[in-house]
């Protein structure tokens, strides 16, 4: 009977089975086609039954097939039947889900209604804008399953303006487990996890609300899935508007960031701990360094008194005495009880100097590099009136950030030894530039051409009182560039130098620089 009635029908139809595969015609598609139709019969495939040649108009019939099989309503396809090339039949095709009694699916019916041409025929072609755009729409639909059903560790699904889940993808059942058959129609609250102190920060409820006003909202907190464990999530609330601005629904985007969030907290205990044992070593050398400071402070105070009697005694040696011969004899004795004093007391004076730089707080401000080392060359060359010296300075020298005092006193320290050690050369010649070191830094140099000296053998370049010429030949107590490395690295940079005898030395240090 039933068969009867298909093959009676007034319409062409085709009957697929739940595989999708060609089961029945009826005589109405072989009258459609007309007497060269009679190539039409049963097969496995729709696509050739129908003589569907042109692959967009094949896809988009496979397309909707697999959705009434699952169940999906699809809009109507025009199409261009060639089961023959000679009579070419213009359809607009409905394919519709077939159903046993107890409502499970059973297969499927392609109706076809016959339809006018936009003109002349052309084999594998649709022969309409509407035809392709129909076309064009399918394939965006079919991407955009694709692309929800193949999302890993990722899921999207839809819920409507109530919050009630209204489509579920194959993602989704991936990530959560639940089929939709248990899930279509509860509420977006359904998936979440109430975890003692680690609640979501809005309800549901809320989030849809915001999401809706806002086009957008996030959430995250613990997920549900179907065997019970929990997952912690991130999900993407956005507003799915109408023409007309109403929102019809929210896509709901959630991902798993469990992973992501126990890396989180590992990172974050892992820089507490080395946060802690950091402050404990900082500590370990303060307390050190902070007991040197104090101990050098008083060692110096305490040593310059015996050094003010000495040199007021040396001065008393010589009223008590007679003859002229021995005048002069305690006269050299006294001179030199007094060089050794004066050069005592500024021994004393530089370890003062060295201690009140480990103890006084930077106080750093923006300072013109180009004032700091002109300010230098005239000190230079008032402390050194015999030393026939020329400056060769880089004209843009730029602004520096750093404590007044401190650089002051590193710019001067540097520029002083260079001519100091340069003075024998002829012409003496001093370079002073700068170069971009990175990271907000700058790196400076001041080169001499004087005597130099053996950088391979200078490890102690940088200590106190360490000196690499004997002070026969050159004035100092060798104290210059060691307060120059402390205030350098008092600003967080580098001091170092490079060298050979005969040939000069080239001081390089790096200071941060003014951003703005």
């Amino acid at each position: 009977m039933r068969s009867l009635f298909f093959d009676s029908a007034p319409y062409a139809a085709l009957l697929l089975d739940a595989q999708g595969e060609v089961v029945a015609i009826n005589r109405a598609l072989q009258d459609l086609c007309g007497p060269a139709g009679v190539g039409l019969g049963e097969g496995s495939d729709p696509v050739v039954v129908l003589g569907v040649r042109d692959e967009p108009s094949a896809e988009a019939l496979r397309m909707r097939i697999e959705r009434a099989l699952s169940g999906e309503a699809s809009p109507t396809l025009a199409l261009v039947l060639l089961g023959n090339p000679r009579v070419p039949v213009h359809v607009r095709a409905t394919v519709g889900a077939l159903q046993t009694p107890a409502g499970a699916l059973a297969g499927a019916c392609v109706s076809l209604e016959p339809m006018v041409a936009d003109g002349p025929a052309v084999p594998g072609a649709s022969g309409s804008t509407g035809v392709q755009a129909d076309e064009a729409l399918i394939k965006a639909e079919r991407r955009f399953h694709l692309m929800a059903d193949a999302l890993q560790d990722s899921c999207i699904f839809f819920v409507d303006p109530q919050g009630r889940i209204t489509d579920w993808s194959e993602s989704a059942h991936r990530l959560h487990g639940f089929t939709s058959e248990q899930i279509v129609g509860m509420p977006l609250s359904a998936l979440q996890v109430v975890v003692p102190g680690e609640e979501d920060e809005i309800s549901s409820y809320d989030a849809i609300r915001l999401a809706s006003e806002r086009g957008q909202w996030e959430m995250h907190g613990w997920r549900r899935r179907a065997s019970g464990e929990a997952f912690w999530g991130h999900t993407l609330l956005t507003a799915l508007r109408g023409e007309d601005g109403t929102v019809e629904g929210l896509s709901c985007i959630t991902r798993d960031m469990t992973v992501a969030r126990d890396l989180d907290r590992v990172m974050n205990d892992l820089n507490a701990e080395l946060e802690r044992r950091v402050s404990e070593r900082v500590r370990q050398y303060l307390v050190p360094n902070h007991d040197l400071d104090v101990f050098t402070h008083h060692i110096t105070h305490d040593l310059r008194a015996p050094l003010r009697h000495i040199n007021t005694f040396a001065g008393l040696i010589l009223e008590d005495s007679a003859g002229s011969e021995v005048h002069a004899e305690l006269a050299r004795y006294r001179d030199g009880l007094r060089a050794a004093t004066r050069r005592l007391d500024n021994m004393v004076e530089s370890l003062l100097s060295y201690a009140r730089l480990g103890r006084i707080d930077l106080h750093p401000v923006p300072l013109a590099m180009s004032t700091l080392v002109h300010s230098a060359i005239e000190r230079a060359r008032r402390e050194h009136p015999s030393v026939d010296v020329s400056f060769i300075v880089q004209e843009d020298l730029p602004a520096v950030l750093g404590d007044p005092m401190m650089l002051g006193q590193l710019v001067n320290s540097v520029i002083d030894n260079a001519v100091k050690f340069s003075a024998r050369a002829r012409p003496a010649e001093v370079q002073i530039g700068w170069s971009p070191d990175g990271d907000g830094r700058g790196q400076f140099f001041v080169v001499d051409n004087g005597v130099g000296f053996d950088v391979s053998k200078a490890n102690n370049l940088f200590l106190m009182f360490a000196r690499q010429h004997h002070s026969i030949d050159f004035p100092g107590d060798g104290t210059g560039l060691a307060i120059a490395q402390r205030i350098v690295q008092r600003h967080n940079g580098r001091i170092w130098a490079d060298s050979s005898p005969e040939t000069g030395c080239a001081l390089y240090f790096t200071l941060p620089l003014d951003g703005r």
